[in-house]
């Protein structure tokens, strides 16, 4: 069993109630308190919650909403339930990822189909293009140029929401006061390292997606690949970052400020490290360190 059954039934229904009301409000940030109430509630409970939400988000009308937040629900339970299982973090995150994209998939088109709903990919899409435009005023892009890469868009979101969750998790438990027993098979964010096969993928991605070769599906698949990784990137490099506060006992207030410049200031820097790291290996050189001295 992965739950501690001395949880408080009132602690798992004010977790579960929380969980869906930021989900609801703040959209990605709700990835924490799902994958806290995913490895505390009884699946049951689990799926019953997030079904009864996205039934009510479509009856409200509120449909971009149902599709992420359905999506957002489906990555971090699924990604949960294989980890109960045994299942490496490896495998799990990946299934994850797929569940949680083919779950928003099949919703967009049965939604477009079926409720006459005709615009979804260009409300989805909308944001992301005004702000790219503000951006980059002197290229435009158009939503037809954006449509192209939304599978790489929103599995980079979710791949977001499964980081935020295992960075938060600890502090939403504590938050609730929620105990849990750590599984062989779970990953400790801190030991994050991406998988060789990953680092290569992503690096013949970047290839295809800049090189053109007269295959336009070729480098659109490799442009959606790019997206992700340089995402999961990102991850270990505030993963490394991390390690080197602790490492270096950085202070609270140290810390918040080393963050706000390397998320507003030096973010690409950070998706460079988590590239760099996999030859250099920045936690393996300072635990070397560590005992040297």
């Amino acid at each position: 069993m992965n739950v501690i059954q001395k949880n408080k039934p009132k602690n798992v229904f004010l977790l579960t109630l929380t969980s869906v009301i930021v989900s609801v409000l703040f959209s990605v940030l709700g990835a924490p308190f799902l994958r806290a109430l995913s490895v505390t509630a009884k699946s049951k409970v689990f799926w019953t919650a997030g079904i009864l939400l996205v039934i009510a988000l479509l009856v409200m009308g509120m449909t971009l909403p149902s599709v992420y937040i359905g999506a957002l629900w489906m990555t971090l339970g699924t990604y949960s339930e294989l980890e109960k299982r045994g299942v490496s973090w490896k495998r799990a995150g990946l299934f994850a990822l797929t569940s949680g994209v083919v779950f928003a998939a099949a919703l967009l088109v049965l939604l477009t189909r079926f409720l006459a709903e005709q615009n979804l990919i260009s409300d989805l899409l909308q944001p992301l293009q005004t702000a790219m435009n503000k951006a980059f005023p002197e290229e435009p892009i158009e939503i037809s140029m954006l449509a192209n890469y939304l599978p790489g868009i929103f599995a980079a979101t979710l791949f977001m929401a499964l980081a935020l969750g295992f960075i938060l998790e600890s502090k939403i438990n504590q938050m609730f006061h929620i105990q849990r027993t750590r599984v062989a098979s779970g990953l400790r964010w801190l030991e994050f390292r991406l998988p060789d096969a990953f680092i290569w993928v992503s690096l013949f991605a970047a290839f295809f997606s800049l090189v053109s070769f007269d295959q336009a599906l070729v480098q659109k698949v490799a442009l959606n690949i790019a997206i992700v990784s340089s995402v999961a990137f990102f991850f270990q490099g505030i993963v490394v970052a991390e390690f080197m506060t602790r490492a270096f006992r950085v202070g609270p207030i140290a810390k918040t400020i080393l963050y706000v410049f390397l998320f507003f200031q030096v973010a690409p820097a950070l998706i460079l490290v988590g590239l760099i790291d996999y030859w250099v290996d920045f936690r393996k050189k300072m635990r070397k360190k560590i005992k040297a001295n």
